[in-house]
């Protein structure tokens, strides 16, 4: 199996690329826009803007799952599985907390009386992560998710799944959250969804967070086929080019003003 493999992130406006709370990966991908052969695992995640270090959360929860994925993929296969890694991603975060803090302390930036009951809360994020793989000659994919990051499978211009969410009305503003600090595999194992299927030989996913993925499902609703127009720039890996474009959709009203993360996989 092979395919073309893409990363985009683009900040809410106003913000900076530094700002992005949303996060994405991919593997065995060194950097984006890249072909790959075997078998990839790719992964995004959206911070919860509400909570302290979102964006360092999101990266390291992804970085995370992404990794051990790669490595184990039967971890799509169960949802104790995957919340448990999930539990793993918050054992590596209290370690990295620890680091920032003593980072902080030494640069005379120690953490501030209003920073400490947001740390001590953890920060919070949504994930979607997915695998691809050959069988016989046939790309089969796997996906588990936790909140309202998003897959689409799309064949021409058809799409023919949308994972785990499959209408805008089922966006909501409290979606399924992984907690930095939650080590109970049981209280996730609650929202974890879990999907598979099998792919044709120039297929196509989308993989994002819950602006983007809310805007496909309206075009979708609205009997638009957006997928052509996105492709081409997720295709390209073309940052610049894919940043107005969603500056242009938040002009119009029809897309959320909020950071954006993306993979796209290419089945060629």
């Amino acid at each position: 199996m092979g395919a073309f493999v893409s990363i985009l992130r683009v900040p809410k406006g106003g913000s900076t690329d530094e700002e992005c709370e949303d996060f994405a990966t991919v593997a065995p991908a060194e950097s984006p826009s890249e072909w790959l052969d075997g078998p990839v695992t790719a992964a995004v995640s959206d911070g919860a803007s509400e909570s302290l270090l979102a964006g360092r959360w999101a990266e390291l929860l992804s970085n995370t799952v992404r990794e051990i994925v790669h490595g184990t993929p039967e971890v799509l296969t169960s949802a104790d599985d995957f919340a448990a890694v999930m539990v793993e991603a918050s054992t590596r975060w209290t370690k990295w907390l620890a680091e920032y803090v003593a980072h902080r302390e030494a640069n005379d930036r120690p953490i501030r009386w209003y920073e400490e009951p947001k740390l001590a809360t953890g920060a919070y994020a949504t994930l979607l992560a997915a695998r691809f793989h050959s069988v016989a000659g046939s790309t089969h994919w796997q996906a588990a998710g936790l909140g309202d990051s998003c897959l689409f499978h799309i064949r021409g211009t058809e799409l023919l799944r949308s994972f785990p969410l499959q209408s805008v009305a089922a966006f909501t503003s409290t979606p399924a959250l992984a907690r930095s600090r939650t080590q109970d595999v049981d209280l996730l194992v609650d929202h974890v969804t879990l999907t598979a299927g099998v792919a044709d030989q120039g297929d196509q996913f989308i993989l994002c967070t819950d602006a983007l993925a809310a805007w496909l499902l309206l075009q979708v609703e609205s009997d638009r086929a957006p997928w052509d127009s996105l492709m081409e720039l997720t295709r390209a890996g073309d940052r610049n080019r894919f940043a107005e474009w969603i500056v242009a959709q938040r002009s119009t009203g029809g897309m959320r003003n909020d950071d954006v993360a993306v993979v796209h996989v290419d089945l060629g």
